[in-house]
């Protein structure tokens, strides 16, 4: 692919972030924030997990690679020069994080696909456990789309929750600064989220449906919950669904029906019940594990709900645990000014990248582009191109 041709396309991702304010003061920048910026989410994709490591690895970039992501020309030599790590460090620490999650979520969405019946969006939070503060630990809340065929879950929008609050109070937040139609749409969250006040706000605000997870934070509607829940259960699963795979049998049972009385959650319509069974593969029990689902969708089927079910538990095979061994974001120790924040971001970017062009093997993928950053041209030079395409 010729140079001009690349650069052309790419600039829809560099123009993503081009619209941030470089927060270092004019004198002395040697190197432009988009240049910055733009090696930082390469550099990712090649597995830096650190700031060293994104200024080894950008020392290393090819002059192709840095041409495409505009930086700076020796005034002698002409050839390109990378950001140090010390710049990487700099401008991640003091560049405006809010600002760039709006960004990359805007571009995510943009190129995220959606279910032909609307969005279906998880919410989900992650503690940055080596991230800790003068202030208290950093907690970032996300809106994930569900997986679906062809497309891993994609980040659609991620906000960090402040230190005197929790993450229940800010569904609104999040959801409103995505700045998305969710007419239509089902939104899965754990138990956590199942209160009066997200109810109401997803169905009556936001005219999108809601599948919640029902536990004992709750203790009435649990009570009540339970209650219905156990004729329900008398009788034969309404679907039935059995996995294969990672050493064990997975069994899945979903009872469903009509609420026919107020359980004390709003718009309440459905009540599933979920029991997942797991033995090895000789078929000897290895656990149980039963979980009460309500949602405000009255035609969801007892098969829909398991699926939308695991599905939403996978998110954190598909973010949470990827960012941890990939990245190794749990041992980060890194906690000045925004970085470990944008470092975050960054991640889901290159998730989401890798989701956008149908690539499921994260770790392998990484890796392959660590031995030859030239193979992550096809990820950031097209918005979409089929995954026997990318050739690692």
């Amino acid at each position: 692919m010729p140079v001009s041709h690349a650069q052309a396309k790419v600039s829809s991702l560099l123009e993503m972030i081009a619209g941030i304010t470089d927060p270092r003061d004019p004198r002395g920048v040697r190197h432009p924030l988009v240049a910055v910026l733009g090696v930082a989410v390469l550099v990712t994709l090649a597995g830096a997990a650190n700031y060293r490591e994104m200024g080894s690895t950008a020392a290393d970039l090819p002059q192709r690679l840095l041409d495409l992501l505009r930086c700076r020309r020796h005034p002698v030599s002409g050839r390109c020069l990378a950001p140090s790590a010390a710049t990487l460090r700099r401008v991640l620490i003091e560049v405006d994080a809010d600002a760039l999650d709006a960004a990359v979520g805007a571009w995510l969405r943009r190129h995220a696909a959606c279910h032909a019946q609307g969005w279906t969006i998880a919410l989900d939070g992650k503690d940055l456990h080596g991230s800790w503060n003068a202030d208290g630990r950093l907690v970032l809340f996300s809106a994930m789309t569900h997986r679906r065929d062809g497309q891993d879950a994609i980040v659609l929008g991620q906000v960090a929750v402040p230190t005197d609050t929790t993450e229940t109070t800010q569904v609104r937040t999040l959801l409103e600064t995505m700045e998305l139609d969710l007419t239509g749409a089902l939104v899965t969250a754990d138990a956590a989220h199942t209160c009066a006040e997200t109810a109401r706000y997803l169905v009556e605000e936001a005219n999108a449906d809601y599948l919640l997870a029902v536990k004992g934070n709750r203790s009435s509607l649990y009570a009540a919950a339970v209650t219905a829940a156990r004729d329900l259960i008398a009788g034969d699963p309404h679907h039935v669904i059995t996995e294969r795979g990672h050493g064990r049998i997975n069994r899945w049972a979903t009872w469903a029906a009509t609420i026919d009385e107020d359980l004390g959650l709003p718009h309440a319509a459905r009540l599933a019940v979920i029991r997942r069974d797991v033995a090895d593969l000789a078929g000897s029990p290895r656990s149980k594990e039963v979980v009460i689902m309500i949602t405000s969708r009255a035609h969801l089927s007892a098969a829909e709900i398991s699926a939308h079910t695991r599905t939403h538990w996978g998110i954190e095979n598909l973010e949470h645990r990827s960012r941890d061994t990939v990245w190794l974001e749990d041992d980060h120790q890194a906690y000045l000014g925004h970085g470990p924040r944008v470092l975050a971001t960054l991640r889901n970017l290159a998730l989401g990248l890798f989701s956008i062009h149908g690539i499921s093997k994260i770790k392998e993928t990484v890796q392959a582009i660590g031995r030859n950053p030239l193979r992550a041209i096809p990820l950031i030079t097209q918005s979409h191109i089929e995954p026997s395409t990318v050739r690692l």
